[in-house]
């Protein structure tokens, strides 16, 4: 199959409706992670993986998949997406029903086309072979019945990603049958997939022709099917309707659980594409940790006088003077409403801090 007919041919979707609750308090449910420039490099985390794709496709083939509350953020920082091309959930049913709807949605556009579905708010920072790597993807996908996901070699013993239990080889380099979807890991655990050489990081980014996951769907998660399986409703004026009044009915489960544990089709693509999910303060803090005493700050040095510290996480508003002494393996994230000192590796328990604190002091 001809490389660029494959790619021609295809659909990228990102999947833009977390509310990144382990960001909190810079991630809020009115502006979450996957708009913000986490990384100071003055585009956005949507911003970055418009710009990481839109060289394979044009605009009209970058399908935004969003919640209705942020349909005008999505305009905001993706002007070129036609606004057909944004679908909302109106309500949070997790990834599984959002990969159901817009697997519809292409299907009924164009039958035979094939998908990449990717999430907004990662980074990678080998972009040259990560397009190169959807292009063979989408070759494989193309001329088999797969469903294909892109797998990270760990170089750590990492607790905060799920793993990918690879199994045989598939014939084709670097593509390997899968076993098994683990869970996040116990540090010993992860320790040991490490040096087993036969996990990798699960990066949450799926590759398939629609009608192949479709079927997956049919077959595994017939729930979801059933319930969102009009394919006179898509490409006309009711989809819209139709959605509102039948998504809200769908199960609330993510694809992994729903599609990938249960299949028998699904293909694993190693690679070493210099991914991160920044799925936590503590991800960024690694990512970022380039200075002796390991402190990462979002704004200008000249803006914080820091001294017999080590390994902070700042972030702070823009402009706003800090003064720090002696406070080691924290994270401090300064808001106008809430200021967060936190130990770094306690990090997991913010999601849950959240949580408790969002109903008792009315914050999102």
């Amino acid at each position: 199959m001809n490389s660029k007919n494959s790619i021609t041919n295809t659909y990228f979707v990102i999947m833009a409706g977390g509310i990144g609750s382990r960001f909190w308090p810079a991630s809020r449910e009115a502006m979450p992670k996957q708009f913000l420039d986490v990384l100071g490099t003055g585009r956005s985390l949507i911003q970055m993986t418009y710009d990481r794709i839109s060289p394979l496709v044009p605009a009209n083939q970058i399908i935004v998949m969003t919640h209705e509350r942020y349909r005008s953020l999505v305009r905001q920082h993706l002007p070129a997406v036609p606004s057909e091309n944004i679908l909302v959930e109106p309500s949070r049913q997790n990834t599984a029903p959002c990969v159901a709807y817009v697997s519809f949605h292409i299907a009924a556009r164009n039958p035979n086309a094939n998908m990449v579905i990717l999430p907004a708010d990662h980074l990678i920072t080998r972009e040259q072979i990560f397009q190169n790597t959807l292009i063979q993807s989408v070759e494989y996908v193309t001329d088999h019945t797969d469903i294909l996901t892109l797998g990270m070699a760990p170089h750590r013993p990492d607790t905060g990603y799920g793993y990918i239990q690879l199994g045989q080889a598939t014939g084709e380099k670097n593509i390997r049958h899968v076993d098994a979807f683990k869970e996040k890991p116990n540090l010993s655990v992860a320790k040991t997939y490490l040096e087993d050489q036969n996990h990798v990081w699960n990066a949450g980014i799926f590759i398939s022709s629609v009608a192949t996951m479709i079927t997956a769907f049919e077959q595994h998660a017939t729930e979801i099917y059933n319930i969102l399986n009009a394919p006179k409703a898509y490409g006309s004026k009711a989809e819209t309707t139709f959605i509102q009044d039948n998504y809200p009915k769908t199960p609330s489960i993510s694809i992994d659980y729903a599609i990938m544990e249960k299949a028998n089709n699904i293909v694993c693509f190693v690679v070493d594409i210099g991914w991160s999910d920044i799925g936590t303060w503590r991800s960024l803090h690694e990512l970022k940790r380039g200075t002796s005493d390991h402190i990462v700050t979002n704004n200008p040095k000249d803006d914080y006088y820091i001294t017999q510290s080590d390994s902070l996480m700042i972030h702070s508003l823009p402009g706003k003077k800090m003064l720090i002494k002696g406070l080691k393996n924290m994270i401090v994230i300064d808001q106008e409403d809430i200021l967060m000192i936190w130990p770094l590796e306690a990090e997991q328990e913010i999601k849950t801090m959240r949580e408790e604190l969002s109903s008792k002091w009315n914050v999102e």
